[in-house]
């Protein structure tokens, strides 16, 4: 590839994920997106899941709850569907997302996301393709943090 088609896609990349630096909010909306779906990722292939996700028995409690989140959640699409809201579909993609790692994950607790968070964790797993694939979310998600850094200077100057 040459500089220019990097160069291109690039700035490709950085108006979808932050409007070319000025949107914060974009960032941060592509970093929770990014963490999740690596959370997931890291959920299905490494078997050391267990030691941090905390399971919650099936109570008729439990199943009234998760049964108002889901008719929440239906009502929350059809409302966006209707009234056809730009931030409202951000925000039913973030519920679509967290929605995923429940029911993926069965980890009502948060423990694995956050264990997640932790850069540390690369250490615990073994080299392979999951590792390798984890390692590019990360620097995905390093570059979004910049970008966010950015996004939130240029926000402070403009506010002056």
């Amino acid at each position: 590839m040459n500089k220019d088609k990097l160069k291109q896609v690039k700035e490709s990349f950085d108006k979808i994920t932050s409007q070319n630096s000025t949107n914060w909010k974009l960032v941060l909306f592509w970093i929770f997106c990014l963490e999740v779906v690596a959370a997931i990722v890291e959920f299905i292939w490494v078997d050391k899941y267990v030691e941090y996700s905390v399971k919650v028995p099936h109570t008729p409690t439990v199943e009234v709850l998760v049964g108002l989140g889901v008719t929440i959640f239906v009502w929350f699409c059809i409302y966006t569907i209707i009234y056809d809201d730009t931030k409202n579909r951000f925000r039913l993609l973030i519920l679509t997302l967290i929605g995923l790692y429940f029911v993926v994950t069965n980890d009502f607790s948060l423990q694995f996301l956050l264990n997640n968070l932790n850069p540390l964790h690369f250490f615990e797993l073994d080299f392979g393709a999951v590792l390798i694939l984890e390692l590019l979310f990360k620097l995905i998600i390093l570059y979004l943090i910049y970008q966010l850094i950015i996004s939130a200077k240029k926000n402070k100057q403009d506010i002056k």
